[in-house]
């Protein structure tokens, strides 16, 4: 998920073009974010989002669900486009701090000053960090309750049996803005000049994973494959899915699990996919860029493990993303284009496939 303007930037060593309409038909953006087009902002925008999704030439776009804003907007752009449509839903780490872990949720301020830090015997040790909740307070939702955020994805689930979870992961390395990025075409030219500021506010490590593995159990439950964001957080990463195979081979190995545009350490990446035959890796040429133009993007990764994506918001610029990520893909396995594309399209079927996949462990212990 990526924040910052609502238009594409382009490095000069990847051009900027259309894909052909048979190629574009050929690709499947397996981690985009379209409810967070400014066409998505009013539910009488969604027949325009709608619209651009509809005339789209990408074959199949994977979107992904981020907070309590786009769960059901993701549903319902499921709903009106059933063929071309994968719905994802889960919460993203970025908004992990608005997750209580307690049910029913607190109040507020019982909530955000328990998960900061603040309770009164800590305040002015940390006032510097009070200032900056304070600074903040009216952008802060109401807490959701963990448990409410698992019915829904269950819910979900139930109601689309070709849903995955996501976005969901971990990541050390946010801090919370002092009010949330947007992409709302009614925000003023005041809002559009005042671009938000980070705090120094950071939800912590065993928050965020006590809501990942929460959601992952769902996940689980329902047999769902999951794309899994995961930033400075290799180690955490590691860990977790070595715990999820030690504690229940078969119900992790029946789901697939795909490491959203990953920046990992080449070699934690070959050592995870050696280990774990379910797990793919993700890349696109919006967040691997400087890797892409390295030529590091996917280094040591079998060609039948990586799933495309353009993890782009903007429905009318998500073919050129991918188009760039495809023509990488084709040049660091000395492929044509339309063979690029295909041997895309054949790796998301494999991880999307409903078979059974029995995890293989190839480390010899």
């Amino acid at each position: 998920m990526c924040a910052g303007g609502s238009e594409i930037t382009m490095q000069a060593d990847l051009t900027v073009e259309e894909p052909p309409e048979a190629l574009a038909e050929l690709f499947v953006d397996s981690h985009c974010h379209p409810t967070d087009d400014p066409a998505a902002y009013t539910e009488a925008n969604l027949d325009e989002l709608s619209r651009r999704i509809q005339y789209s030439a990408v074959g199949k776009l994977v979107c992904m669900s981020t907070n309590a804003r786009d769960q059901k907007l993701v549903a319902e752009l499921a709903s009106r486009h059933p063929s071309k449509v994968i719905p994802c839903f889960g919460w993203h780490p970025w908004f992990a701090h608005q997750i209580s872990l307690s049910d029913p949720a607190p109040s507020k301020r019982d909530h955000y000053y328990q998960l900061f830090g603040l309770s009164d015997g800590q305040i002015d040790d940390r006032g510097d960090l009070k200032i900056e909740l304070d600074s903040m307070w009216d952008h802060l939702p109401n807490p959701v309750s963990l448990r409410d955020v698992c019915d829904e994805i269950e819910g979900n689930f139930e109601r689309f049996p070709n849903a995955l979870l996501g976005e969901v992961g971990i990541d050390r390395a946010f801090r919370i803005p002092r009010r949330a990025w947007n992409y709302d075409p009614q925000k003023t030219a005041e809002d559009n000049a005042d671009q938000p500021r980070l705090t120094r506010l950071k939800t912590p490590q065993a928050h965020q994973m006590s809501i990942l593995r929460a959601q992952i159990e769902v996940a689980l439950r329902f047999k769902r494959n999951i794309s899994l964001h995961s930033v400075q957080a290799a180690g955490l990463t590691v860990d977790l899915l070595s715990s999820l195979r030690n504690t229940d081979l078969a119900s992790f190995g029946a789901i697939r699990l795909s490491l959203h545009s990953c920046t990992m350490d080449t070699n934690v990446v070959k050592s995870i996919a050696k280990k774990h035959a379910n797990v793919y890796v993700g890349f696109s040429s919006t967040i691997n860029r400087k890797q892409i133009l390295q030529k590091e993007c996917l280094a040591g990764v079998d060609r039948t493990r990586a799933l495309m994506e353009s993890d782009h918001h903007t429905v009318r610029n998500i073919p050129a993303c991918l188009l760039q990520a495809s023509r990488y893909f084709a040049d660091l396995h000395s492929l044509s284009l339309e063979a690029a594309a295909q041997q895309l399209r054949s790796n998301w079927n494999a991880f999307y496939s409903s078979t059974y996949c029995q995890e293989q462990d190839s480390d010899t212990d």
